[in-house]
């Protein structure tokens, strides 16, 4: 699934009407309302002329009543088709609520400014008169209309980032749409074009059956062009629908680019927050090679090994890590956590009533606790807690769910002997990203209590390999491609879904996860995966933090005795789980 952000009206144009069965779906509801409503005024006799005050603030009325819509709408324009399946219409998340609040206040600060506007004419109106006066009140119109448009579209992008928490602050928000309202008015414009060419034939119709009507009766002429007249209206309110959240869709990844800290981290429209390591998180050592060198070296060491079986990739997984030495103070016990093999990893100084559960990549078919428990001291030290490792049963030997229901079992033997979720973390690279994930989803579908927080480094967590980057990024991620993930994915699945959320989170109601933090290098062909994911969690009110590390190739943080960036995306992880553990 692509997520629908746009750089040209085209590609908004082509992106509705593609979709334009949902809109008839979900528009049907609001405009049958507004409809009933202008019937039922009708019917008690309450004359609302097609152009007059009453009519605008129907119009008002009636925009308010289509807002509910307008979140499912902008839901689908940020999130895609998908999730419009899995959320009831009416079900807000606690952001989309704030934008629908905030959205009510734009209405409503329309109608007061349209308000003035239209006393300023009448005033001119009536100052002066004749030709003058008319061609003033004309040049007014104008001028009103265009500052009006722009600054209430940029207004309605201010609002919608603070909803969103993207940035809180409303005074930043303005400062970082400058430029934007103008870009949005012009496709607010195009949409009032559509409307009415859509509106003007039906007018035509109205005028034409109502004479014919008239001739018969007048009092019957005026009723057919009253209840004709209710149609026009309601395609007018059905733009309501479409329009601002269209617009926020169209600028979205434009703001998130403004966004940026100067260009240390890519900013993202699906990035929550960037954060920017500074270089008193690493330590004061340097590493002895730089990204270029890490990735000749990985080339070198996979060049002429075989790589057909599973057990040619464990071996090259468990040899290329096995590079990094274990620091002499670390202390290492194999046991079984209620059948699963597992190893404590624990260094000094480290908080023993707390606890990381580290769940290891290798594409479900590799890695092991010997390939990772470089990582898990690294990670005991900076988090300062023990570092408990799952050798969770790998594919194709034991494909999905086995691997998961090894995870699930390990943190419930944590509970069971007197670990507090308030005191565990778990965390995962690539395949284990993917299961840190897809453990919280499952625990909150056994109703268990939730981990303090998760952490997702480089994590796998879309099975389908079908994200933009899997091509755009296929010639500088040295480590995964989309032939090999796919083939990894079939050993794990075999005949289940690919889109199942335990399999491929990206898909899955996040909802009562904890505090996520997600790691991924601009080399990866499974950025664009991580993007997803961040954004998956900000609609679901998940406190999210979204890295995206310039020039790091996949589990870098793997390679910390090479790479500062390394140490440093550790020492961030570190920071981050210490702060949630208390």
């Amino acid at each position: 699934m692509q997520l629908p952000v746009f750089q040209t009206m085209g590609e908004i144009l082509d992106y509705c009407w593609a979709r334009r069965h949902v809109l008839a779906v979900h528009g049907a509801a609001p405009v049958g309302v507004i409809s009933l409503i202008n019937l039922g005024l009708w019917l008690m006799g309450i004359d609302i002329p097609f152009v007059s005050l009453s009519n605008v603030a129907m119009s008002f009325v009636g925009a308010i009543i289509v807002l509910p819509f307008t979140v499912t709408w902008y839901r689908m324009i940020i999130l895609g088709d998908g999730d419009l399946a899995k959320r009831p219409v009416f079900s807000y998340s606690a952001r989309e609520g704030r934008l629908l609040v905030w959205q009510i206040i734009i209405i409503i600060g329309m109608a007061l400014f349209a308000g003035a506007g239209l006393a300023v004419l009448n005033l001119a109106g009536q100052i002066f008169s004749g030709p003058v006066g008319q061609f003033l009140q004309s040049v007014l119109l104008l001028a009103f209309a265009v500052s009006l448009i722009a600054s209430l579209c940029r207004l309605s992008l201010v609002l919608a980032m603070a909803a969103t928490d993207r940035p809180v602050d409303v005074a930043e928000a303005w400062g970082r749409t400058a430029g934007l309202g103008t870009r949005m008015a012009a496709i607010f414009l195009l949409s009032v074009l559509i409307g009415a060419a859509l509106v003007i034939p039906l007018l035509i119709i109205v005028v034409f059956v109502s004479s014919i009507f008239g001739a018969v009766s007048e009092s019957l002429g005026e009723d057919t062009a009253v209840l004709l007249a209710i149609v026009p209206s309601a395609i007018g309110s059905l733009m309501t629908l479409v329009l601002p959240t269209t617009l926020f869709g169209f600028v979205y990844n434009r703001i998130a680019e403004q966004m940026g800290s100067g260009g240390v981290h890519t900013s993202h429209a699906l990035a929550h927050t960037t954060h920017t390591p500074t270089p008193e998180t690493a330590p004061e050592e340097e590493p002895a090679k730089d990204v270029d060198d890490v990735i000749a070296n990985l080339i070198a060491f996979m060049d002429g090994k075989p790589r057909e079986t599973a057990e040619d990739t464990r071996e090259l997984v468990d040899g290329f890590f096995s590079q990094f030495p274990m620091p002499g103070e670390a202390l290492l016990e194999d046991f079984e956590a209620g059948g699963v093999p597992c190893r404590w990893v624990v260094m000094p100084e480290s908080d023993v009533d707390k606890v990381v559960l580290l769940l290891h990549g290798g594409g479900f078919s590799a890695g092991s606790l010997d390939s990772h428990q470089r990582l898990a001291a690294d990670l005991s030290a900076v988090c300062e807690t023990r570092v408990l490792m799952v050798d969770y049963r790998l594919a194709p030997e034991d494909p999905y769910p086995a691997g998961l229901d090894d995870c699930v079992t390990v943190y419930r033997w944590l509970l069971d002997n007197g670990f507090k979720p308030g005191h565990i973390a778990i965390a995962g690279d690539s395949a284990g990203g993917g299961l840190t994930i897809s453990t919280a989803l499952r625990l909150k579908d056994e109703s268990v209590d939730q981990p303090a927080c998760l952490v997702a480094m480089s994590p796998w967590v879309n099975l389908a390999c079908d994200g933009e980057t899997m091509e755009t990024k296929a010639k500088e991620d040295p480590i995964g491609s989309q032939e090999t993930l796919l083939r990894a994915a079939q050993d794990y699945l075999k005949d289940d879904d690919v889109r199942d959320p335990l399999v491929s989170p990206i898909y899955g109601d996040l909802r009562g996860l904890p505090p996520l933090l997600i790691q991924v290098g601009s080399r990866e062909v499974l950025l664009d995966d991580s993007r997803k994911l961040a954004v998956r969690a900000r609609a679901d009110d998940v406190q999210v933090t979204l890295e995206e590390w310039p020039g790091m190739i996949h589990d870098w943080q793997m390679m910390a005795d090479w790479l500062t960036d390394g140490r440093r995306a550790l020492a961030g992880i570190g920071t981050f789980v210490r702060h949630r553990l208390g």
